[in-house]
């Protein structure tokens, strides 16, 4: 094979790798969220009522009541309603929202390879680069018992992957975070969930 056909082969290749990585918001994605979550006793419980709180910084943060309200959704999928007047529980839930460079093993011997702090595509030696910038979606959610105002549960998730379209993608991290709810598996855990094809949501 001529060394043109190979860098037209290599290109070819870059193009539909890269077609995949740009076409995820068209099909459905699997969301491996990295989950922890701890309870103090007495433990949480459900059904139960809440309200949301707010930090100082939150309170001028305007994403802040759209994150709540993809949390409610959430919460309410594992019992919880939300009450203004005398709730059993106070939420407070907080995101961030990073670009990383993911880390990847370099293979010996490999037609495609991916290196630290980059995302480098090669074919046969040849110098075709594409760089590939990644994102970390992390979410936060404690519960006070109102009364008490001791925390009875707390949950992070985190997601890292090549999307950076954060309206789909929190909720289903929001949900990862308060899967087990409430009594949760102990130590970190990967929950995957399916984020359907054709979804709406902001970046």
């Amino acid at each position: 094979m001529s060394a043109r056909r190979v860098v037209r082969l290599g290109a070819a290749l870059c193009a539909v790798t890269l077609t995949l990585w740009l076409g995820g918001c068209a099909t459905a994605r699997m969301i491996d969220s990295d989950v922890v979550s701890f309870t103090t006793a007495p433990g949480a419980v459900q059904p139960a009522t809440y309200r949301f709180e707010r930090l100082p910084s939150q309170t001028v943060d305007a994403q802040q009541s759209q994150l709540e309200s993809m949390a409610a959704v959430a919460l309410a999928k594992v019992g919880l309603t939300p009450q203004a007047a005398a709730p059993r529980y106070a939420v407070q839930v907080s995101m961030l929202i990073t670009t990383i460079r993911p880390t990847y093993p370099q293979p010996h011997s490999s037609l495609f390879w991916r290196r630290h702090d980059e995302r480098r595509m090669g074919v046969l030696g040849f110098g075709l680069h594409l760089e590939q910038p990644w994102y970390r979606h992390a979410v936060r959610l404690l519960l006070r018992d109102v009364a008490t105002a001791q925390v009875v549960y707390e949950t992070t998730a985190t997601f890292d992957g090549p999307w950076a379209d954060s309206g789909r993608l929190l909720p289903v991290v929001l949900d990862a975070a308060l899967q087990g709810y409430p009594n949760p598996p102990a130590g970190p855990r990967k929950v995957v969930i399916e984020l359907p094809a054709g979804m709406e949501g902001e970046n």
